[in-house]
């Protein structure tokens, strides 16, 4: 593996020591992103109840905010652009970008065209901050030995956000109507922005944009061989959960359930993310990335057949299980990125990738949409079926894998890697990150497994 980047940003002052400036910087990130992801996910609960109140229409409820994830397939030209100019005011105008598509959502919530509209447009921003806030910002500010926990830390407090913004959406909306709580998200926004200036510059790159470079850099990512075994299975993992809450918070509302209710409900399930994400890296820490996976799927899946079932405590349950194997997974993910591709390209190269993986995402949204003239168990068949196919897929690769290795004996990745960085490359590979040693990236990790994330990294 090529030496760690240099932890400070070019326009950094020096600090007396790594390990309070870490603290102090992780501390602002988080919260940063706290005020962002609640935002997200009040956006994830109002605006499909929104749409349903005014439209009657469960698909078009869920067509409307799977919107927001179409932008994901102009990813890679978000990511050129982030590599190329200061990552801290790409990070703040992510937000303010978004607020002010919330402003204008907030006067037109009546026009579904106007709905759909700005829903993607601030897609745009929310691919911009994520992108930045989980892998740039991090490899920049952030020293080696500190990332892998500065990265389950920050995955933690954004699981915790997902259960704010979930109970506050529901709050919200049953108490101040759906515009005055898109006003309310909108200025949450504006906190992010503002908090994350407190974040010191990251220099912007002298290198010019070129597009047709920049989408090769990233595309030769994702040409690997394993990375592609991985991102064919976790896109249709995506493709069947990517749009798993907003599809049961629509199903739940169309059931006549009350909004607070459906809140708890699902903050239940995300709280167990939350906690999953703090225990991540030392999930299986013996066994090898490509095992990790498949147990994350099956997990997984194995929750999704439990929310299948039209029992409210037993799908409670399956939402916990599937929420703690998504959480689980995205630490490592993110760690093992962060580690392997060098930061100057990281925005390409995680751009592209996520355009495939986390682009599926929205599709899964249309998915749910036309399963919403099925009853009953049909309605979850197509995605336990894609799910299926996953995993089989990814039990396939796993298996060729070792029969390749003589017996898969559990190994560690990234074992060339030094110090501390060393240590949060094995232990973030819970997930299996594996990136592959794509050009530049050095020799420490011969032929890793890119690893996008399922549902919950997008």
């Amino acid at each position: 593996m090529t030496a760690p980047e240099p932890a400070l940003g070019a326009d950094s002052d020096p600090a007396p020591g790594p390990v309070p400036r870490d603290r102090r910087i992780l501390r602002v990130l988080i919260t940063s992103s706290m005020f962002s992801k609640v935002a997200d996910w009040q956006l994830g609960i109002v605006i499909p109840l929104a749409v349903l109140a005014e439209s009657d229409s469960v698909a078009l409820s869920l067509v409307s905010f799977a919107l927001r994830g179409v932008t994901y397939v102009g990813s890679p030209f978000l990511g050129s652009v982030i590599d190329r100019f200061d990552k801290r005011l790409i990070f703040v105008l992510a937000q303010l970008q978004q607020a002010l598509c919330l402003v204008f959502l907030a006067a037109t919530l009546s026009s579904q065209v106007s709905v759909a509209v700005l829903v993607l447009l601030s897609g745009v921003g929310g691919v911009a901050s994520a992108i930045t806030g989980q892998f740039v910002l991090i490899p920049k500010l952030i020293s080696a030995p500190g990332r892998a926990v500065a990265v389950a830390k920050l995955n933690s407090a954004i699981e915790l956000s997902k259960v704010i913004g979930l109970v506050l959406g529901g709050v919200g909306f049953t108490l101040l109507g759906p515009a005055a709580a898109t006003l309310c998200i909108a200025l949450l926004y504006v906190v992010a922005g503002c908090v994350a200036m407190l974040l010191p510059a990251v220099a912007a790159s002298p290198e010019k944009i070129n597009i047709r470079r920049d989408l090769a850099i990233g595309f030769r990512w994702v040409g690997k061989r394993e990375i592609l075994w991985l991102v064919v299975t976790m896109s249709m993992t995506n493709l069947a959960i990517g749009q798993l809450e907003p599809a049961l918070i629509t199903e739940f509302g169309d059931q006549g359930m009350n909004t607070t209710v459906i809140s708890a409900v699902m903050a239940i399930g995300l709280l167990t993310g939350a906690g999953a994400s703090r225990v991540a890296p030392h999930f299986l820490p013996l066994w090898t990335p490509e095992r990790r996976i498949l147990v994350c799927q099956l997990i997984g899946f194995a929750g999704l057949a439990l929310i299948a079932v039209p029992i409210l405590p037993v799908r409670v349950l399956g939402f916990m299980v599937e929420c703690f194997a998504v959480a689980v997974s995205n630490v490592a993910s993110i760690t093992y990125r962060q580690e392997t591709i060098p930061s100057d390209v990281a925005g390409r190269a995680n751009a592209t990738i996520r355009m495939f993986i986390t682009g599926a995402a929205p599709l899964s949204g249309f998915l749910y949409a036309w399963a919403s003239r099925l009853d009953g168990y049909w309605y979850w068949l197509p995605a336990l079926g894609l799910w299926a196919a996953a995993n089989v897929i990814w039990a396939v690769h796993v298996r060729r894998g070792t029969s390749t290795l003589g017996g898969g004996t559990p190994e560690r990745p990234g074992t060339a890697a030094a110090g501390g960085a060393a240590v949060g490359v094995a232990e973030g590979a819970a997930e299996g990150v594996t990136e592959g040693a794509a050009e530049g990236v050095g020799t420490g990790v011969a032929d890793g497994v890119g690893k996008g994330g399922a549902r919950g990294d997008r």
